[in-house]
């Protein structure tokens, strides 16, 4: 081997590679950080728009690229731009072109319904609310007790007004729990519950609303009510609480404004009552004119009581051409001094807080099927004559 041979390797590396890392090296001396330059760089050729590889199936492709421009603008080799390029990747740093959006969040589950299930869910509540409505046509209450019973329908108690006429309301209640066979149901209102507008008025009234609702409740436990009626006093509610619903004693029939209901008893037939706060209709000549004429339209039941006007009327008639025999009434309630009404030029009426209806299931009479009478003390004695026939 010759000598010239022999020093070829030296020749090589002294006349090519050392320079040629020397010019790479000089190329970058000014450059503090190369992977910061090389950062800023790509950063600044991608918010000028030049193409990223992504965007050319051939990186060695003549056509103006990112990768090409930022080699140029650093004066590096294309091996020394894979290189920062690599250190750049393995510190975290993600090249502009792959970067898609700023930043990521996590997928999160909604808390809502799927709409099938919602369709699913809407659909059962609307059967489910069809089947309470189908059951509440004519609602089956039904006593254990034989013989004639009496139904005492206590008009408007308005317990926390400064007219309720207390000394009666507590005889009344008296009389019923002290009598045998003898029960209460209330048509509504059991309190003045003063909300929006008329929130003013509680400044008139000597009971607090506090106070209100403890009447209320010693009202709701008074006695063993076979129906609460709810009026547009009980239902007028802030934020959708009904209290009465929590003062109630459990397992006590409520419902809101009317409720159709059929008294069974042990013997004999059954006894249909349509009660509501109030029916539509009004007549200045007739204060019974919306129950007779539910009467008339219906056919359906043998009492149509209601109460919210707070004065007293009650009527026995026969259909002529069914020949049915029915009592149309309205209860007064026990609000005796009503002011609004003086300031009206209404007048006020004494009697017939209550109406209470006597019922004798086995009655061979169509006119001694039900007696109604405006007075309970009245309705009691007649209640125990009845019964003493029975026996």
């Amino acid at each position: 081997m010759t000598s010239a041979m022999c020093h070829f390797p030296l020749m090589l590396l002294v006349y090519y590679i050392l320079p040629l890392t020397i010019w790479e090296n000089s190329m970058t001396v000014d450059s503090e950080n190369p992977v910061k330059e090389l950062k800023k760089t790509l950063e600044k050729l991608h918010n000028e728009g030049y193409p990223s590889p992504n965007d050319y199936g051939n990186r060695n492709s003549n056509e103006p690229s990112i990768v090409k421009e930022a080699i140029i603008s650093l004066g590096i080799t294309p091996r020394s731009y894979y290189r920062r390029l690599r250190k750049a990747e393995s510190e975290g740093y993600v090249v502009p072109w792959d970067r898609g959006d700023e930043f990521s969040v996590p997928a999160l589950e909604s808390p809502d319904m799927d709409v099938e299930d919602l369709v699913d869910h809407v659909t059962e509540r609307f059967e489910k609310r069809q089947r309470s409505l189908e059951q509440r046509e004519w609602l089956p209450v039904t006593f254990h007790r034989e013989g004639p019973l009496a139904i005492s329908f206590l008009g408007d108690p308005h317990v926390d007004d400064n007219g309720c006429n207390w000394p009666r309301l507590r005889e009344d209640l008296d009389t019923i729990n002290n009598t045998e066979g003898m029960y209460a149901a209330s048509l509504g209102d059991a309190s003045n519950n003063w909300v929006g507008r008329l929130s003013r008025l509680w400044a008139s009234q000597e009971t607090s609303a506090k106070q209100a609702w403890q009447l209320v409740q010693w009202l709701l436990t008074a006695t063993d009510w076979c129906l609460l009626i709810k009026g547009n006093h009980d239902m007028w509610l802030e934020n959708d609480v009904d209290p009465i619903e929590w003062l109630k004693v459990p397992g006590t029939l409520t419902t809101d404004w009317q409720a159709r209901l059929e008294f069974r008893f042990p013997k004999g037939r059954p006894f249909r009552v349509w009660a509501a706060h109030d029916m539509p209709g009004h007549s200045q000549w007739n204060p019974l004119h919306a129950q007779i004429k539910r009467a008339k339209f219906t056919q359906e039941a043998s009492l149509y009581i209601s109460g919210h006007r707070h004065h007293w009327a009650l009527a026995q008639s026969e259909d002529e051409w069914t020949n049915r025999v029915y009592w149309a009434a309205r209860a007064k309630g026990y609000k005796t001094e009503d002011d609004y009404a003086n300031r009206l030029g209404h007048g006020q009426q004494k009697y017939g807080e209550t109406i209470t209806a006597v019922v004798d299931p086995l009655a061979t009479s169509e006119t001694a099927f039900l007696v109604c009478f405006a007075n309970v003390q009245e309705a009691a004695e007649y209640l125990e004559w009845k019964r003493a026939k029975c026996v």
